[in-house]
């Protein structure tokens, strides 16, 4: 192989492994949700979503639900208070997804536009 060739396969190679690397930066949705959890949510809905009493067990909650869940979370619902005005949107979608790794759901096609 000469220099020009071994050069580009450098460059490719670079390339390749830099595309690796930022698919690796990217976290994992469920992992940031748990996070959240943890921090804003574990209190009354209990570690890994199994309640200790206080809150919604949400282990039993439906995944073709979401809209009840977002309504749920941003203006509270009986006992729990509304997050909407602590949680960003964003932060709220985390969580479900957290909830959905821990429930085992199947990942949903995106609706066709």
């Amino acid at each position: 192989m000469n220099a020009g060739g071994r050069i580009a396969l450098a460059l490719a190679l670079a390339a390749a492994g830099s595309a690796a690397g930022a698919q690796e930066d990217v976290p994992d949705p469920a992992e940031a949700g748990r996070k959240i959890y943890v921090s804003s949510c574990q209190r009354c809905h209990g570690i890994n979503l199994a309640t200790n009493g206080i809150g919604f067990d949400l282990r039993s909650f439906p995944q073709h639900d979401k809209e009840r869940f977002l309504r749920s979370v941003t203006q509270g619902v009986r006992a729990m208070p509304a997050w909407g005005g602590t949680l960003k949107p964003e932060q709220i979608d985390l969580i479900w997804a957290y909830i959905g790794s821990v429930n085992g759901w199947k990942a949903t096609p995106a609706p066709p536009q």
